[in-house]
C-alpha cells in the first residue's frame, strides 16, 4: 500500500513517471491488439511491444513528402466577392494599404454587419503567383517522373517486390448465379434492360450494368446457352 506522500506526489504532477492507472491501460491496450494481419515479411518484423507509429518509423514506413513552406501558387492578387457594392469597393480601396503587407498574409475587409466583403493580398506575392502559375504545370509533370524513392531498409524492398509480383485475383461465378444468369439470358437474350426490369427472374434486383459484367464475368451468353 502507497503512503500519504507517494499519492500526493502522483496526484500534483511532480512525478515525470506515468502514473500506475496509465501503466496499467496502457498493457491493458497492449492485451486488447489484435493480432497484426498483413504480408508475411511484415508480421515478422513487427514489433508487439512498441505502438504503430514507432513501428513504422523503426521498419522504414513513414512518409516523407515534402511539405510546402510558402503559400499556395492558387492564390490571386484581389479577390472581390461578387456582393461588393460599388460604394464600398472605392473606400475599401482607400483604407487599405497593399505594400504594408507581409508576403503571406492577408487582410479580410468586412462591412457593418461583419461579412466578408473582399480579400486584399500583397503585391509581391501576386507577382510571384502570375510567374509561378505558368511554370507549375511544366514543373509538375518532370517532378513527378523524378520523385521515385527507394526503400532503405530490407522490410520496405521486400514489400516493394512483393508488390511488383502481385497478380490479380479471378474471379469464378458460383454455380447458383450461373443457373440465375442463365435464366435470364435464356428468356432474355442481349436485352439488359429488359432484364433489369424483369421482376420475377431478376431477384437480386440487379441493374442493366451490374447483370452485364455478371454475363462477362461468366463467359459470355455463348457460354451460358451452351
Amino acid at each position: 500500500m502507497a503512503n500519504p506522500r507517494q499519492r500526493n506526489k502522483a496526484r500534483s504532477g511532480k512525478s515525470t513517471k506515468p502514473s500506475q492507472a496509465a501503466i496499467r491501460r496502457m498493457h491493458h491496450k497492449l492485451r486488447k491488439a489484435p493480432p497484426m494481419k498483413g504480408p508475411a515479411v511484415l508480421a515478422a518484423n513487427w514489433d508487439k511491444t512498441k505502438t504503430v507509429f514507432q513501428n513504422y518509423a523503426a521498419l522504414g514506413l513513414l512518409s516523407s513528402i515534402p511539405v510546402p513552406s510558402g503559400p499556395s501558387s492558387s492564390r490571386t492578387h484581389r479577390t472581390t466577392l461578387p456582393f461588393l457594392p460599388d460604394h464600398m469597393k472605392s473606400s475599401t480601396s482607400q483604407k487599405t494599404d497593399e505594400s504594408s503587407l507581409i508576403v503571406g498574409y492577408g487582410r479580410i475587409i468586412r462591412d457593418e454587419q461583419g461579412n466578408v466583403v473582399d480579400i486584399v493580398l500583397p503585391e509581391d506575392e501576386a507577382s510571384q503567383d502570375g510567374d509561378i502559375a505558368m511554370e507549375d504545370d511544366d514543373e509538375e509533370e518532370e517532378e513527378k517522373e523524378e520523385r521515385v524513392v527507394e526503400g532503405k531498409t530490407d522490410v520496405v524492398r521486400s514489400l516493394e517486390s512483393l508488390a511488383a509480383s502481385a497478380q490479380p485475383i479471378k474471379r469464378h461465378t458460383s454455380s447458383s448465379e450461373r443457373t440465375w444468369l442463365q435464366n435470364l439470358v435464356a428468356a432474355h437474350g442481349e436485352d439488359y434492360a429488359a432484364m433489369a426490369l424483369d421482376r420475377r427472374g431478376n431477384v437480386w434486383q440487379k441493374t442493366q450494368g451490374e447483370i452485364k459484367r455478371m454475363v462477362r464475368k461468366a463467359g459470355g451468353r455463348e457460354k451460358l446457352l451452351a
